[in-house]
């Protein structure tokens, strides 16, 4: 994996701005079934929106924070600003409108210097009121400090009543046994809570899942192969109506859809097979009749796969992906490289990171 700076480990957000990607055109909402889904923006003012979980009613949303004021690297490209900006927020309905505030913050984010491109808290889970979420990791030399909460890089963290407590070191299982046999590395980047207690968490700079069980012992899960001369690079989790684990991946380029949702048994983590044809995923959702959602970072669209059929809505930059189990509507995180104030790119600024509903998909 490429790295933005030494605080960006195997993002995809790092991938972005390295390979000089530019988004797809984004300005409608178009489908391939010819209708014209409805879309609501739910949440505007967010930092770095990325990985979405649905919980009796509510949404929530990892936000990557937009850095801080202490920069490391060199030159304005390579410059990685720290700060503790990284948050998860609850957004739900209530009196008639849709309103959101954060259920924990003040956790380590690292970003461009206007606050775009952020990696920090971008996973989250909430299960039965229980929320789980994954921060990023540093190396030592990246330069930033190891006390609280600090410490809470590469980990597992439970959240309650406003805290973030470590439940499990993911990127010590990395270092320990480094499964997928290349450069050590980690980035925890997504989490899933399990109906059983476990938390299966995907480590992009790993190319590895690691499980979690309830005692917060962390091991060796399952490791991607490498395909098409990419990495896999998983960044997203989902548990199908079928009870399987889906795994999607950043595997590929912009204009090579070569990135696959996988399908993993959940009780060993054999990998079982595979959906391929989409661009670098950042996340993936099911309904109940087992439609399958994915959301395309740098294509700019979801993809719904029904019976064979593929349908896609144009979405900004789209990170996590979440469904509504009871009525099917659809949430997605939008612009999710920018923070609240927006980010440049090709010269032009765009709005903030939002989360949006989708209707009709």
């Amino acid at each position: 994996m490429r790295k933005r700076t030494a605080l960006v480990v195997g993002t995809s957000v790092a991938l972005a701005v390295t390979a000089g990607i530019a988004p797809a055109s984004a300005a409608g909402v178009t489908s391939a079934a010819g209708g014209k889904p409805v879309i609501r923006v739910i949440a505007k003012g967010l930092d770095n929106p990325r990985q979405l979980s649905y919980d009796d009613g509510h949404v929530y949303v990892a936000e990557a924070g937009r850095g801080g004021k202490k920069c490391v690297g060199a030159g304005e490209e390579g410059r990685t600003c720290v700060g503790l900006s990284s948050a998860v927020t609850k957004i739900y309905w209530d009196g008639g409108a849709w309103h959101h505030y954060r259920v924990v913050e003040g956790l380590p984010s690292g970003a461009a210097p206007d606050g775009g491109f952020a990696t920090g808290v971008d996973g989250v889970s909430a299960l039965d009121g229980c929320v789980w979420v994954v921060e990023t990791y540093a190396p030592p030399e990246a330069g930033i400090p190891t006390g609280p909460p600090w410490n809470t890089l590469g980990k597992l963290l439970s959240v309650d009543h406003g805290t973030a407590r470590i439940a499990a070191d993911v990127t010590a299982v990395e270092q320990k046994y480094n499964p997928h046999k290349a450069t050590v590395e980690s980035n925890p980047y997504a989490v899933l809570a399990l109906p059983d207690g476990r938390k299966i968490v995907a480590d992009a700079a790993g190319n590895d899942l690691v499980v979690v069980d309830p005692s917060g012992k962390a091991r060796p899960f399952t490791v991607f192969p490498d395909h098409d001369r990419h990495q896999a690079v998983p960044t997203s989790l989902a548990l199908g109506p079928d009870g399987k684990l889906y795994v999607g991946e950043l595997n590929g380029e912009a204009e090579k859809p070569t990135a696959r949702v996988w399908k993993v048994d959940p009780r060993t983590g054999k990998i079982l097979g595979w959906k391929s044809g989409f661009g670098s995923i950042t996340g993936i959702a099911f309904n109940d009749d087992g439609d399958l959602y994915v959301s395309q970072l740098f294509a700019s669209r979801v993809t719904k796969v029904s019976g064979g059929k593929r349908t896609n809505v144009q979405v900004p930059f789209p990170a996590g992906v979440a469904v509504d189990p009871y009525d099917g509507k659809v949430y997605v995180s939008a612009w999710s490289i920018a923070d609240r104030d927006g980010t440049v790119l090709d010269g032009r600024k765009t709005p903030g990171g939002q989360v949006w509903k989708i209707l009709g998909f």
